[in-house]
């Protein structure tokens, strides 16, 4: 689901501010933008995050404000920057390449940048940047929780119709019966001789046979667990976008089993309905969690 997230925790002078971001994804992918300080917490702070939101392409930013003077400023390396020089150079007489090699490439490495301090930074730092982590998390989770009772509205309404079209297949499927056993018997006796009876046993047999083809009973029934169960799953505090993905699927083969069992203009045309609302449903759901 889409979102926006932001958090930012000051102390003793160093502010920290994460960003999160997040757009419509099946599973959760996280790209993170970190300060070289940071570098070493990155898959802590992955861990932190898909512990929290199980759903999203997820877009992290962490800016800090160090204090004027700290002793953990970031410093650049002048022997690796050197020895890159050298590398560059050399892949730029390889590749024939007019441009020279300047101050701007050698900028964009930020293994070129390292702390002062070469075991990280102190707990204290740690706890702002978890913190600051957090308060983004839960500023995301609030606004995705927004867009997401506005998508559970739109669900609900189109189980609701859902519900009332399963109806009217399951009216026109009992009225069938009787219209179909008129129509084999017409057929049967147009092909038996004048002098010739029609025998009510087989008859019976074929009408029952025909009726077990055309009932639809089960899929309908099995449909109001389905939609019961989905409404229910939405309910739900846990996360239900996969369960409901399957659901779906599900509701799909009843569907598509109602079809070919209908024989019947009005019920085919109500089961191409059902299908493109299936079909709607399937795709607002591979966006929540």
């Amino acid at each position: 689901m889409t979102g926006f997230g932001r958090g930012e925790i000051t102390l003793n002078g160093l502010t920290i501010t994460v960003e999160i971001r997040s757009v419509n994804n099946r599973y959760c992918e996280i790209s993170m933008k970190l300060p070289g300080l940071f570098q070493p917490m990155e898959q802590e702070l992955r861990d932190l995050i898909q512990k929290q939101v199980d759903r999203g392409k997820l877009s992290v930013n962490v800016r800090v404000e160090m204090p004027v003077g700290d002793s953990i400023t970031p410093s650049f390396d002048l022997g690796a920057a050197k020895a890159l020089f050298v590398q560059l150079n050399a892949l730029r007489d390889e590749l024939k390449l007019d441009e020279p090699v300047g101050l701007n490439h050698l900028l964009r490495f930020d293994s070129l940048y390292q702390s002062k301090d070469s075991d990280g930074f102190d707990p204290a730092t740690k706890a702002v940047l978890i913190d600051a982590v957090n308060a983004a998390i839960v500023s995301l989770k609030k606004m995705r929780k927004e867009e997401g009772d506005h998508l559970q509205a739109d669900l609900t309404e189109r189980l609701n119709v859902i519900e009332s079209t399963c109806a009217q297949i399951g009216a026109l499927s009992k009225d069938r019966l009787p219209e179909a056993k008129k129509k084999m018997t017409d057929r049967i006796q147009a092909l038996l001789d004048s002098d010739q009876v029609l025998d009510a046993g087989r008859l019976e047999l074929e009408v029952a046979l025909l009726a077990d083809k055309l009932d639809i009973t089960e899929e309908i029934v099995r449909m109001g667990s389905h939609i019961a169960y989905f409404r229910k799953a939405m309910e739900s505090s846990e996360p239900a976008g996969r369960k409901i993905n399957f659901l779906i699927q599900e509701m799909h083969r009843e569907v598509n089993t109602m079809g070919s069992k209908a024989n019947h203009s009005s019920i085919a045309h109500l089961v191409v309905e059902l299908k493109e609302i299936l079909e709607i449903i399937r795709e607002q759901i591979q966006n929540i969690e």
